[in-house]
């Protein structure tokens, strides 16, 4: 017999309660994860039990020694609906159509179907953490950015390496695909913002700054322009002037704690 068979029938044992009745939610709700690490009850499944149930009372003082969702969706019961558990940790995250990539700290890349939460495919080929995934606009591709400083293209269907792209001296923390799929734009811990061209595999352009690249984009609205971030200090690089211009700056030094 299963265990959450087992769980079902000590729980309906008992006399209905809130007790019981919140208790057998969250262990339904989260019996995955719980499966996998029982301590994934206080780590997580106490974690994001609504405010309103009898758990989330008894537990109140544990709970607020940790971050918890104070609003929205999750605040009442049945936000939570499939939760998978693993054991090497997460550093990236892209969704398309009820399909979700994650790049883990073991190498590989997960996708995952949101419906049924199952594992759909894992995508292996880097070697070293994986910082960075992003899908195509038509779902068909997957772009990664690693710490074995290198950016791969992958075939969703095929779950294979299409083309891997080596230029970077360091850690790739982020990358981004154009709309019309014909570039790729990756910044690196090495400083520098590369377009590479798809088809031939080659860099096009390249920006070198003063300080580590944590963030780039395709804008949305010109894919000659590439949005990225360095150093406080939001840019905006223009392909076809090759000039970059500085449209948000914040100084860390006046930012204070609340």
């Amino acid at each position: 017999m299963s265990t959450k068979v087992h769980i079902l029938m000590i729980i309906q044992a008992g006399i209905p309660c809130k007790l019981t009745n919140d208790s057998k939610r969250l262990l339904l709700e989260n019996f995955d994860a719980i499966h996998n690490s029982p301590s994934q009850i206080y780590h997580y499944a106490l974690l994001l039990c609504p405010s309103s149930s009898w758990l989330h009372k008894c537990y109140s003082a544990e709970l607020s020694l940790k971050v918890r969702v104070v609003k929205g969706p999750s605040a009442e019961q049945g936000a939570c609906s499939h939760t998978v558990s693993k054991d090497s940790g997460v550093f990236a995250l892209s969704y398309w159509n009820n399909t979700v990539a994650a790049g883990f700290r073991d190498d590989n890349i997960i996708i995952f179907d949101v419906i049924t939460g199952s594992q759909a495919a894992v995508l292996s080929g880097h070697t070293d953490w994986v910082r960075s995934v992003i899908f195509s606009s038509d779902g068909k591709s997957i772009v990664s950015g690693s710490d074995d400083m290198t950016v791969k293209l992958w075939d969703v269907q095929t779950g294979g390496v299409v083309k891997t792209f080596h230029g970077h001296t360091d850690s790739v923390w982020s990358v981004s695909i154009s709309a019309d799929h014909t570039r790729i734009v990756s910044g690196s811990n090495d400083n520098v913002v590369v377009v590479w061209d798809i088809q031939i595999g080659e860099c096009l352009y390249a920006v070198e700054q003063h300080n580590n690249i944590v963030h780039v984009s395709f804008s949305p609205i010109d894919p000659q322009c590439i949005i990225y971030v360095s150093h406080y200090t939001v840019w905006e690089w223009s392909t076809n002037s090759h000039q970059c211009y500085v449209f948000r700056l914040r100084n860390p030094s006046s930012t204070a704690k609340s």
